[in-house]
């Protein structure tokens, strides 16, 4: 019964804080869809013990992802690397950031509630997270060097990195690592926080090192959506490794 109150009480206030993002276009109607139809797949795989934490853990994320956008909008506008339509969000934006957290649930589903995967989930979410952080913030403030030599480069550039970009995906991944401490799953919480954390924050790294090497280049021209994914990805799989150094056997 508790666990029933806790999880409807997070889907209302989710979804009414989707539709007011909506209503305010801070995303289009492509976004709206595709953001309802990943949390309801969240709720559906993730089942009535860990629904309510993996939709608090999005919607997190859906939040203070926005608002980061916001920081500084015009001076990122001012530089060319704003997001289009002052920062309205659209369905690839969603999939960028939330088709890996959707896998790791479902994963979660067909192995038998095997829990290892809800360190996948939140590693993926803390990935999604330092990286939105990082890119909003790092924008904004940082005089970026290409993160494979270091050398300065102009702000925006795919793989770009710096002091600024850094602190701000430390932060992003350690908001998502304490929401989701909410995953009581029988691990210590200073492990668990650790691990979602790390890979929050190495998955991040992987998506400046991917936008340094392959993001819109020949011959497979990956955009930054597909970058997000495989990024997201690894800090999924990244903390179930790390899990199981830990001796988590779950």
């Amino acid at each position: 019964m508790e666990h029933l109150l806790i999880t409807a009480l997070t889907v209302w206030i989710a979804f009414s804080l989707v539709v007011y993002a909506y209503v305010k276009r801070k995303i289009n109607t492509s976004a709206f869809i595709g953001t309802l139809t990943l949390g309801v797949i969240i709720l559906v795989t993730l089942g009535l013990e860990f629904g309510y934490a993996g939709v608090l853990a999005l919607l997190v994320f859906f939040l203070f992802g926005n608002l980061v956008t916001r920081y500084k909008y015009e001076r990122k506008a001012m530089l060319g690397v704003a997001e289009g339509n002052k920062g309205m969000r659209d369905i690839n934006n969603v999939l960028g950031n939330g088709l890996s957290p959707v896998i790791f649930a479902l994963l979660y589903a067909v192995s038998n509630h095997n829990t290892i995967f809800l360190l996948g989930f939140s590693g993926s979410v803390a990935a999604a997270c330092a990286d939105t952080f990082s890119t909003e913030i790092g924008q904004a403030e940082g005089n970026p060097r290409l993160i494979t030599t270091f050398k300065k480069v102009p702000v925006g550039t795919n793989g770009g990195v710096s002091l600024p970009g850094f602190g701000a995906a430390l932060l992003g991944s350690c908001l998502i690592s304490l929401v989701c401490l909410a995953f009581n799953m029988g691990v210590k919480a200073q492990i668990l926080f650790f691990v979602c954390f790390l890979s929050g924050f190495s998955g991040c790294l992987i998506d400046s090192l991917l936008g340094a090497t392959v993001e819109d280049r020949n011959p497979i021209k990956l955009n930054k959506h597909h970058v997000n994914i495989l990024a997201t990805l690894f800090g999924g799989i990244f903390a179930i490794l790390l899990g199981y150094s830990f001796g988590i056997r779950l």
